[in-house]
């Protein structure tokens, strides 16, 4: 029997909205200093200046997107896959974990710090139900931060029930 769950979510974090704020107030504020020195002191970039200020705000649009991040968990059969996408355009492969070959899971603590490389995969920090899974990959000793919905946590203490502690 296949075991499958998907889970999609959006990341929420007060940063990203502000970085996304401060992003679009640099681009006003640089449009409206490239108008005025078009009109003002070089007069010889009028005509090149609504080319100037679509490109301005077209490179807001896009590299905004990058602020825009969903996380999707995809158990399937034992592996856990998390992908990023960026923009409901670009996704991308955040890491791959066998749930046999993680070392220990729990839920994460609260003045949590660690030694190892860290792969943060959590959407919301307001919300319970963060979880740090310690695992080897190719010798590095990685933790694994995220929040997965209870379906997947059952179906991953299925496959290491000695280590997945909830």
């Amino acid at each position: 029997m296949d075991l499958y769950c998907e889970y999609l979510v959006k990341k929420k974090s007060a940063s990203d909205t502000l970085k996304r704020i401060g992003l679009w107030i640099l681009c006003i504020i640089l449009c409206i200093l490239i108008a005025y020195l078009a009109f003002a002191k070089f007069h010889f970039l009028i005509s090149a200046t609504p080319l100037l200020i679509a490109a301005l705000i077209y490179g807001t649009v896009i590299y905004g997107r990058n602020f825009s991040l969903e996380y999707e968990y995809v158990f399937t059969n034992g592996v856990l896959d998390i992908d990023i996408i960026k923009g409901r355009a670009r996704r991308a492969n955040l890491i791959s974990v066998p749930c046999r070959r993680i070392e220990h899971m729990e839920p994460l603590p609260k003045n949590y710090t660690s030694s190892n490389k860290v792969v943060n995969a959590i959407y919301d920090e307001n919300r319970s139900g963060k979880y740090v899974a310690t695992f080897s990959d190719h010798g590095v000793t990685c933790d694994l931060l995220f929040q997965p919905p209870e379906k997947i946590l059952q179906n991953m203490k299925k496959y290491n029930p000695r280590n997945i502690n909830l």
